[in-house]
């Protein structure tokens, strides 16, 4: 994570400092944990058969990919909009039946930026109709500036979803799951959070393939 910020589009978005990294490490435990005592049966219910697929994988949280949090507990992720490659507004719904890598990036953000290539490279390895690496820019700023840099580094199997207003960003960050840029969740089929990264990773090392694609097969099973 940084402290790296465009003057013109910090706004309100947060500094990502030292004290930070101290308060996502104590995110990550809880979210292991299932969170508070105070999430609704509800909640986990939806997500029942997600717990299979979050105990199978947790294993593979490691090497490149070891700051991935897996969720003993998984729960719906928050419904969240964002604009699609066509301008037109999408929701995590629309993937449903899909395994997605969902990822919250800046071009103002040194970490975001390289790892960027390696989400590329992951998508190209392990897109399908079963798992899709979503990456969201959240620039406020100067919106020309998020293609041109996908293009520098030419990427090109990444479809460009984008929030202009960080919207998405300060969302999950109210619910604790959002402490700064980058971060990234690995959902399921049933739209089900299995784990959650805050910080960077090398994606498109084994140990990320072997995460995202066991989690699409698992997901993409049957229902007994």
């Amino acid at each position: 994570m940084t402290d790296q910020m465009e003057s013109s589009s910090r706004g309100n978005l947060p500094k990502i400092a030292g004290a930070t990294l101290v308060v996502a490490a104590v995110a990550g435990v809880l979210y292991v944990n299932g969170g508070s005592s105070g999430k609704t049966s509800a909640m986990s219910q939806a997500c029942a058969a997600s717990r299979d697929t979050s105990q199978r994988v947790s294993a593979l949280a490691k090497g490149e990919v070891a700051a991935m949090a897996i969720a003993s507990a998984p729960e719906p992720m928050p419904e969240v909009t964002f604009t699609g490659p066509d301008g037109q507004k999408r929701k995590l719904e629309d993937f449903k039946g899909k395994t997605v890598l969902l990822n919250l990036w800046a071009t103002w953000c040194v970490p975001c930026r390289g790892e960027m290539a390696a989400l590329d490279r992951l998508q190209a390895a392990a897109g399908s109709d079963k798992f899709e690496v979503v990456t969201i820019n959240v620039d406020t700023s100067r919106l020309e500036r998020p293609k041109a840099f996908l293009g520098e580094i030419g990427a090109k199997n990444l479809a460009y979803y984008a929030d202009p207003k960080a919207e998405i960003f300060f969302q999950l960050r109210q619910s604790g799951q959002a402490l700064g840029l980058p971060t990234t969740f690995l959902i399921d089929g049933s739209g089900c959070q299995i784990g959650l990264m805050q910080g960077p990773a090398n994606w498109d090392s084994e140990e990320g393939r072997s995460l995202v694609t066991r989690t699409a097969e698992l997901s993409s099973r049957p229902t007994p």
